[in-house]
């Protein structure tokens, strides 16, 4: 969790404006055991397409690519990827296992995969924990869309539309009868998002 020490700090850390913003990530903090394609993550790393990010039991990290911007939680493995691959630009996030938060720019649809559902997102904070068998996902403001992944059982899906955190429990097998459960605001804080959207140069999205 983060702490208020840890948030005080994050609020030095300026932003770049959206159009120096170069077509990799940047790291804009690191802490403890952060590995990218199994190597130490540094401060100097640039993200891209292709990699996988791991976190051990002390390490977390938050990042920007574009005018996206990401933290990943401990014990947590992220694979980034574009679906077109001679382009820099990452549309596909998978979380194998794990935690992360996100913010989105407007435009171009991201495709978020846990191994129990597929989420598209267009300009949204989301926050996503995900193990083999339940996903706990927030539309913590903005548009998704969720889709459960295959199985013997009938696929299911939800569109969200919110400015101010609905979530979602994403189950593999049905739990009387439904897949896809309504849930608490848990996990993650606003303080975190509106981080998150400083760090892409953007507003507090919870402001009035």
């Amino acid at each position: 969790m983060i702490t208020r020490r840890d948030f005080l700090i994050a609020g030095a850390l300026l932003p770049l404006p959206a159009a120096a913003q170069a077509p990799f990530g940047i790291v804009r903090e690191l802490v403890g055991d952060v590995t990218l394609n199994d190597f130490p993550l540094l401060r100097n790393s640039a993200l891209q397409a292709g990699q996988t990010i791991r976190t051990g039991a002390d390490g977390r990290v938050w990042f920007s690519i574009g005018s996206d911007a990401y933290f990943l939680r401990p014990n947590s493995t992220m694979r980034l990827d574009a679906s077109k691959p001679s382009e820099p630009f990452i549309d596909f996030v998978r979380l194998v296992t794990g935690a992360f938060g996100a913010t989105f720019a407007r435009g171009m649809r991201r495709t978020l995969i846990a191994p129990t559902a597929t989420i598209g997102i267009r300009g949204t904070g989301v926050y996503l924990e995900a193990s083999p068998d339940v996903a706990y996902f927030c539309t913590c403001f903005g548009s998704t869309e969720i889709l459960t992944a295959p199985t013997g059982n009938m696929m299911e899906s939800v569109a969200v539309t919110t400015e101010n955190h609905q979530a979602r429990r994403i189950h593999r097998e049905s739990m009387s009868g439904m897949r896809i459960l309504r849930a608490g605001f848990e996990g993650h804080t606003n303080e975190e998002m509106a981080r998150l959207e400083s760090l892409a140069g953007r507003p507090n999205p919870f402001r009035p």
